[in-house]
């Protein structure tokens, strides 16, 4: 939660913002958005590549000209990367919280600060009760993509399992298996988890040997 102690910010869902995505910005710049983007349930407008990240803000401050706000205007998180500029809102809970003024207040605050430069692209993290993209209809029209905090952890363990897979290669991918569970860990801490079902847990031996079987009909005779 480095970020969110250095902008005082401590209550509701920036703790959370702060801890999860400062630890997976650590990540390579391919996967971070590969997470991302998978972790989005209508994601077909996305794009697949997004390019080196050239800079990241957490709550940066915009021109509130022409929103609803008096002052400032405040997403979470803005990524710039070389193909698109991104845009994150995010809300504490995963079944509310989110609001289409506040997502048409940051969209028109961020062409007061950068115009017209890149595609933006902007992601609802948590707070969404209905999961299907929105359009926000002002000049251009922004699609307003939404994830779960769920999802996104889905997808942090589902490429932690591939690199715990072997053949494991050494050096860069045990790097990226640390930076996978430091980031799985950080959803924990903040109360989301992630169910591995029975079918999905790899053992080396069945679970349940023939012989249990016959000691347990034993029982009945």
């Amino acid at each position: 939660m480095i970020y969110s102690t250095y902008h005082h910010k401590d209550t509701y869902e920036d703790p959370k913002t702060s801890s999860v995505f400062e630890t997976m910005l650590m990540l390579p710049d391919e996967l971070f958005w590969s997470v991302l983007r998978t972790a989005c349930f209508d994601n077909e407008n996305l794009p697949l590549v997004a390019g080196q990240i050239e800079d990241y803000q957490f709550w940066p401050h915009w021109d509130a000209s022409d929103t609803s706000n008096s002052i400032l205007v405040e997403p979470d998180l803005f990524i710039r990367f070389q193909a698109f500029d991104l845009i994150i809102e995010a809300k504490f809970s995963d079944n509310s919280g989110q609001y289409s003024q506040q997502w048409k207040n940051e969209i028109t605050a961020y062409s007061n600060e950068y115009g017209n430069e890149k595609p933006v692209y902007f992601i609802a993290v948590g707070g969404n009760a209905e999961k299907a993209t929105e359009i926000i209809a002002l000049s251009d029209g922004v699609a307003v993509n939404k994830c779960t905090w769920l999802s996104v952890l889905i997808q942090v363990s589902k490429m932690r399992d591939e690199y715990e897979a072997p053949p494991m290669i050494p050096n860069i991918l045990s790097s990226v298996l640390r930076i996978l569970n430091l980031t799985e860990l950080a959803f924990n801490i903040n109360g989301v988890y992630n169910i591995h079902w029975f079918d999905g847990i790899k053992t080396a031996k069945p679970l349940i040997s023939p012989y249990s079987f016959t000691t347990f009909k034993s029982f009945f005779r």
